[in-house]
């Protein structure tokens, strides 16, 4: 069965026969330009350029499966569709007549369509594969990927940083959404959330005024988090506790997560939220810390941000009073990666859009391609279907790709897609 998707991706691109187009009365038809896509309500495509019998035409063109759908949607009383100049549909069933009382151009696409297009098209659809073109993705051209790969880069940045561009359009703190980006970058994934509902409660152009004392940020840090509001056997969190009593009192602050909200399950010891505010505070403490992140340009100059170590208990702990062997609790290389990709990178694209810097945009990318690419069942899977995922840059185009396209079967709104629909080869897949 077609629907108006297909049918707007074929008419968008014009997949199908033009010889001697002409509408439903036999007028001539000439395509300059399909139009714009419009994605709001009113006509499907806008400034369409067309020639029909001996008139040129700009204006809005509307599809339909069916032209009897305009009257099932009402656009009969609706302002905005005065302006289609051509009515495009699969099957021409019914006469439109506008206000005026003249019949609206109709063009029918059935017997125009070529079969395999439609083919193609159920076949990504009713594939149910994570990845619906995964058979043939590795016949698609590469510039194809490439280019849906840069598309999705974009779009997910910007999705990523909406909510905190909106507010540096109402107030351009920059040190406050760095340290928000920081702040949710380190709760990997279980926990940013929480991470993410400290930061905005946290006055980041206060704290270095507890960066001369290591146990009054991490005293800051565990109190907000509602970790302290235990009973503990080991001085190390007693002091902590005593310490946030007074910040407390001075800051006018509270616990803002409940200890139970936390996600211990499911993660590495190293992940634990614990670890990552330890490691927080460290990086923090550095009177400099913003300077030294906003001013990052490649992986070397990360490792300065994340040089602080953390207090001495963590190094046999992973919770509160719970000992464990010893070992070193830096920051990996793995997660350096991941604090750049989530925090420096959205950072950077923060500058990007409310400076309208279009330079900006290619140091992003340039360094996005000198961070290790993130392994996961995601980018594994386009792995084996022959993606290239060689760095950031690859790899978070393969998550965009796969979360917002691939999993809401998207394949029309995608290149890949339509490289895929206008090949004839899925044939050869049908039994």
């Amino acid at each position: 069965m077609v629907n108006e998707e297909l049918l707007w991706v074929l008419w968008q691109h014009v997949l199908f026969d033009v010889k001697d187009l002409c509408t439903v009365t036999g007028d001539p038809i000439q395509i300059s330009y399909a139009g714009t896509m419009n994605r709001n309500s009113g006509p499907d495509f806008n400034m369409s350029r067309l020639k029909i019998g001996v008139m040129e035409w700009i204006g809005d063109v509307e599809i339909h499966v069916h032209s009897s759908d305009w009257y099932k949607h009402n656009h009969q009383n609706d302002p905005a569709y005065e302006s289609v100049i051509l009515h495009v549909v699969y099957e021409f069933d019914k006469d439109i007549v506008r206000s005026d009382g003249t019949i609206l151009p109709v063009l029918q696409l059935k017997y125009r369509i070529d079969s395999n297009h439609i083919r193609n098209y159920h076949y990504l659809i009713q594939n149910k594969s994570d990845i619906p073109c995964s058979p043939l993705y590795h016949k698609v051209k590469e510039v194809v990927s490439e280019q849906m790969k840069q598309r999705v880069l974009v779009e997910r940045l910007k999705r990523k940083t909406d909510n905190l561009y909106l507010q540096l359009l109402n107030q351009p703190d920059w040190k406050t959404i760095a340290g928000k980006l920081i702040f949710q970058s380190f709760g990997t994934g279980l926990n940013d959330l929480l991470f993410e509902r400290i930061a905005s409660n946290i006055d980041f152009n206060w704290i270095a005024r507890l960066s001369y004392s290591k146990i009054s940020l991490e005293a800051l840090f565990f109190g907000m988090s509602g970790m302290l509001n235990v009973p503990f056997r080991d001085d190390y969190p007693r002091k902590l506790n005593k310490e946030f009593e007074f910040l407390k009192s001075k800051y006018d602050i509270e616990s803002v997560v409940d200890y139970s909200e936390w996600k211990f399950l499911r993660t590495r010891p190293v992940n634990f939220p614990t670890i990552r505010l330890a490691q927080l505070s460290a990086l923090l403490e550095n009177p400099d810390w913003f300077t030294l992140f906003s001013d990052i340009q490649n992986f070397e100059q990360a490792r300065v941000l994340f040089q602080n170590d953390v207090s001495n208990y963590w190094h046999t702990h992973y919770r509160f009073d719970v000992p464990s062997v010893h070992s070193f609790k830096k920051s990996g290389k793995d997660f350096m990666s991941l604090v750049l990709i989530n925090a420096l990178i959205p950072y950077y694209v923060l500058e990007a859009r409310y400076y309208n810097n279009a330079d900006k945009w290619d140091s992003i990318f340039s360094l996005l391609e000198t961070i290790e690419a993130e392994d996961n069942a995601i980018t594994r899977s386009f792995v084996k279907k022959g993606m290239k995922i060689r760095n950031g840059y690859d790899s978070q185009s393969a998550i965009e790709l796969y979360k917002m396209y691939c999993t809401h079967k998207k394949c029309l709104s995608c290149t890949i897609g339509h490289a895929v629909l206008r090949n004839e080869y899925i044939v050869d897949y049908y039994s």
